[in-house]
């Protein structure tokens, strides 16, 4: 699960490398206390598999800064399904901003066929954010029964000297994961300031 977390704040920092450059920018990226539930609503998910079977996050909570922006996650992540051997996580995620009172699609997606492979990869944007959480990226897939620990863990990161994108605004982010003939749905909040 901690991957997964990591997922929904460096998702759009992978999102704005994979865009052409023609101008930089940096980004203010706010993860949304929304982005605990992790579960999409039923229009979203195309999985087959409930997140909450593969993963317990009743151990995670989180405390609000004084900006009331900024939340810190602490808590424990467990993995409690099994992941298929060899079999690679494949992911597919989708980014929504909000206007006009409802969700309309950015155009901007992301899919990896062996994201083990992706966070493996130094030239990844995922590599150094994982690292920068201290997860041991050699470990991927987790393991059932794999604890990920969060100490202080921020929703709140900066992003710079990217590629200049229209981004900015309250998105939504709708991940799909998959391995070995399971599928399941997350969904992340995100706020994104372009400086």
């Amino acid at each position: 699960m901690k991957y997964l977390f990591i997922c929904s704040v460096c998702l759009a920092g992978i999102l704005l490398h994979l865009l052409p450059a023609s101008q930089s920018a940096s980004y203010e990226i706010i993860a949304d206390e929304r982005t605990l539930n992790l579960v999409c609503d039923d229009q979203d998910n195309h999985g087959n598999t409930p997140l909450r079977q593969i993963i317990d996050i009743s151990g995670l909570h989180f405390d609000v800064a004084e900006d009331m922006e900024t939340i810190y996650y602490n808590g424990d992540i467990k993995m409690m399904g099994s992941l298929v051997r060899g079999a690679p996580i494949t992911l597919e995620a989708d980014v929504y901003r909000w206007e006009r009172s409802q969700w309309l699609p950015t155009g901007v997606s992301v899919k990896r066929d062996n994201f083990c492979e992706a966070i493996k990869n130094p030239m990844e944007i995922w590599h150094p954010i994982f690292v920068k959480f201290g997860i041991n990226v050699s470990k991927c897939p987790p393991k059932k029964g794999s604890v990920f620990t969060f100490r202080n863990v921020s929703n709140h990161v900066f992003v710079r000297n990217m590629p200049f994108a229209d981004i900015a605004g309250d998105l939504k982010a709708v991940v799909h994961l998959g391995n070995g003939g399971k599928n399941t749905c997350m969904v992340v909040y995100l706020k994104v300031y372009t400086h």
